[in-house]
């Protein structure tokens, strides 16, 4: 056999290398050299990229197959690899590091979904380069993987050189139910039979177990019931005698290799395993799972509690610190434990929305999967797939996203006990960020959640953690931020200091119009006057921003007086000072704010289209304005004039006479920008009739759009957006979190399948950006959570962040 590019566990190994020392000592009778002739001339049948070897049990399909693949490698045609199914090879973290050692050779780690879709998407489904030899799979007894296989995920496409055989035990009926469950096209597939063979004499498993004594049987049923190789020191302790007394009359059926042991052929396994009787199948399964956790239970617990159909709590037992210590002192290392973690979760999730606490569980198995990629190094190449060095020597330092997603899930909370809790753990999480300027973002955000008098005492904190900044404008503004938090006169008093300091060399004063909007009115009332003292630009820039918070008419007209006065020509910080202040214009001023407007460039007709529907509200139609916009800026213009329309339907029908004159490509672009004032009438549906026909990906998109502006619509374009946003969400999760924040109008069952994509794909984060991230993240995760949980699903999440960070500190 050539050696793999990389690596294989050195259980994966083992299983292959067994398997050739079989295929070495085989010959071929004339059945079975036709069986590999006629694979050799489909190998040069391009249509059909699939294959299946079928026969009765005792027939030798894996011998024919690695003969085919053997053939193949003493050529140049076909890269072969044969992929044996059997011991130590049943599970799909198996089969992924198999094929991953034989064709990732810039293999850097990484969970077994993204290796799936690695080697789906780069190897199988692109195929060769150019240069390279095509590729051949031989899979072999593929009824012995485990159910849960995500065969489709790597085979439902591949590429013109790729070729791909499994073989099947049974008919050609049997071979054909198997199509659909390995993912191939049923028009591109041959299946070609195998006759039936006689056991070798003396290998008839029946006959060797109705003679067997009751030590060798129970060596018979361990071997039939174990998922992988046994050790010998694993065999006596299950059964309390030593193994040579046990294989007396039965090594023909059994294979040592090693130190460790098996039946020799999957169907002497299967052959035996029918045989056994219900006691004595759970009394060598019982056997196995009390060996000692750090062998035969840590590789394969999992896999006895799916066959068994056990609660979803069962399987929490695989999300602790032992389990996770075992797996790393064993070969497989991380790729089995992440394994294990993805099917936990998805255990966890397949309970929803009848379990509410199986969501603790499913967020538990994605955190410690995001923190198992933070500690995870890659260094070694030539390390066994899945077997990553782990240093723990340099803290995760994630505290401030620990506090920023301890804060949102206690901000989503009912006021209790529960909730106090979860908001202490955040402020605990925050006296421990080093950084004074984070911990003072996070100190105030817990102001804003607790309110009253506690939430004072955190603003006064963040203030205290933003005064030791060095920058002298950087204090100046954390200190404008911090007022939103403070009682009133303690907020214009910090208000009134910043202002001072950037306007006594701090910076620039009029950088006070990007805090503003958070400013209490008091606040932005008491620095009325002191924005009047400011010098020219400053002045007429800070004024504005106090205008934009007061409303007050004449304050507004004051503002843009000076505004007037000082304005530059293609400023960006003057267009959106402007920008700011047509909502609240008079006519007068808005008119005047047209004249400006062309000072600006191309930008300009930004600000017509908030001009024109803030003067038709006032009563001045801005036909002039309007005919003197580009087609795609009078639409937007006229869409934000809906809400003042004295004659919406007239407006609404010259809005879709304007839509219609766009190219039908570029109209659904139109959905996006006018969706908010056409939602905001209820006049959703008339939009998307307007726009056309849409993708499905486009369909989605805009439901979930609209659905953010149509009160009244939410409910049913969210319900009509989720089931797309499903199909599209494991390549776009994207798609399914903009719709989170509608997951009150989730049914119970698309919630539970939302939050399982989601989550999976938060695992594959590393931890800060799993807890707070701009992605997929527990605290976007926040409304999707209490929509499948409530309160209780909300403390436990906040309860495995805790629990989770200590675990990986």
């Amino acid at each position: 056999m050539l050696p793999p590019q990389l690596l294989a566990p050195a259980p994966v190994e083992r299983a292959c290398r067994s398997a050739w020392d079989e295929v070495s000592s085989a010959t071929l009778d004339s059945a079975e050299q036709a069986a590999v002739a006629a694979l050799s001339r489909w190998l040069d049948e391009p249509e059909l990229p699939y294959a299946i070897l079928h026969g009765p049990r005792p027939s030798r399909r894996l011998i024919v197959a690695a003969h085919l693949v053997r053939a193949q490698r003493e050529g140049t045609a076909y890269a072969a690899q044969l992929v044996p199914l059997g011991p130590d090879l049943r599970l799909e973290r198996d089969l992924i590091a198999l094929l991953v050692s034989r064709l990732l050779a810039d293999y850097g780690g990484g969970p077994p979904r993204r290796l799936r879709a690695q080697i789906a998407e780069e190897h199988l489904r692109v195929g060769p380069t150019e240069g390279e030899p095509s590729l051949l799979f031989a899979i072999t007894d593929v009824e012995e993987a485990e159910p849960l296989v995500s065969w489709p995920a790597l085979f439902s496409a591949v590429g013109p050189r790729v070729k791909v055989l499994a073989t099947v035990e049974g008919d050609e009926a049997a071979a054909r139910t198997w199509i659909p469950r390995l993912g191939f096209d049923p028009a591109r597939t041959r299946i070609h039979p195998l006759p039936a063979r006689p056991w070798p004499a003396p290998g008839d498993p029946a006959a060797l177990l109705a003679a067997a004594g009751a030590a060798r049987a129970g060596l018979l049923g361990l071997l039939a019931c174990a998922y992988g190789r046994l050790r010998e020191d694993e065999i006596t302790t299950s059964l309390g005698t030593s193994i040579e007394g046990a294989l007396i009359g039965i090594e023909p059926l059994v294979t040592a290799i090693d130190g460790t042991y098996a039946l020799r052929w999957n169907a002497a396994r299967r052959e035996v395993e029918e045989r056994l009787d219900r006691s004595a199948r759970e009394t060598s399964i019982r056997r196995l799972l009390s060996l000692p956790p750090d062998g035969y239970p840590c590789a394969y617990a999992r896999t006895h509690l799916e066959q068994a159909a056990a609660p979803f709590q069962a399987f929490a037992a695989l999300v602790t610190e032992e389990h996770f210590a075992h797996w790393m002192a064993r070969p497989e290392g991380y790729l089995g434990f992440v394994a294990d973690l993805e099917r936990v979760r998805r255990h966890a999730v397949e309970a929803l929305p009848a379990a509410h606490d199986a969501v603790v569980l499913a967020v538990r198995t994605a955190l410690v999967e995001a923190s198992v990629n933070s500690y995870t190094r890659r260094e070694d190449h030539d390390a066994p797939v899945g077997v990553e060095p782990m240093t723990r020597e340099t803290p995760l330092a994630d505290k401030r996203q620990q506090a920023k997603a301890l804060t949102a899930l206690g901000a989503a909370m009912a006021a209790g006990p529960a909730r106090a809790e979860v908001l202490a753990w955040a402020e605990d999480a925050a006296r421990r960020i080093s950084e004074a300027e984070f911990r003072g973002d996070v100190f105030l955000d817990l102001g804003d959640v607790v309110k009253g008098e506690a939430g004072y005492a955190f603003a006064r904190e963040a203030l205290a953690a933003f005064r030791t900044a060095e920058n002298a404008e950087a204090r100046a503004h954390q200190m404008l931020v911090v007022t939103r938090g403070l009682p009133p006169d303690e907020g214009i008093a910090v208000a009134r200091e910043a202002l001072a300091n950037l306007r006594d060399g701090g910076g620039d004063p009029g950088d006070v119009d990007c805090f503003s909007k958070r400013f209490p009115r008091a606040v932005a009332e008491a620095l009325w006057p002191d924005a009047e003292a400011l010098p020219g630009p400053s002045r007429a820039r800070v004024l504005a921003a106090l205008a934009g918070v007061l409303g007050d008419p004449d304050r507004v007209r004051a503002a843009f007086a000076a505004v007037e006065q000082h304005i530059e020509p293609y400023g960006l910080q003057w267009h959106w000072t402007l920008t700011q202040l047509v909502p609240l214009l008079d006519a007068p001023e808005a008119r005047r704010a047209a004249a400006l407007a062309p000072q600006f460039g191309e930008r300009a007709a930004e600000l017509f289209e908030g001009l024109i529907p803030r003067l038709r509200a006032l009563g001045d139609p801005a036909e002039d304005l309007l005919e003197a916009l580009p087609e795609a800026s009078r639409v937007r213009a006229l869409a934000r004039s809906l809400p003042f329309a004295a004659e919406p339907a007239r407006l609404r029908a010259r809005l879709d006479e304007a839509i219609r004159k766009v190219e039908p490509r570029e109209r659904s672009g139109f959905l996006f920008d006018v969706g908010p004032w056409f939602a905001a009438t209820g006049d959703s549906d008339a939009l998307l009739a307007a726009v056309g026909p849409l993708s499905e990906g486009g369909f989605q998109s805009a439901l979930g759009f609209l659905a953010h502006h149509d009160p009244a619509h939410a409910p049913e374009f969210t319900r009509r957006a989720l089931p797309l946003a499903l199909r599209l969400g494991a390549d776009e999760p994207d798609r399914l979190l903009d719709l989170v924040p509608l997951a009150r109008y989730f049914p119970p069952e698309g919630a539970a399948a939302a939050l399982g994509l989601l989550l999976d794909a938060l695992a594959s984060e590393y931890r800060r950006a799993a807890l707070a991230g701009d992605g997929v993240s527990l605290v976007r995760l926040v409304p999707l959570i209490a929509a499948l949980a409530g309160d209780d699903g909300l403390a436990g999440a906040a309860r495995e962040v805790v629990q989770v960070a200590a675990w990986f500190p």
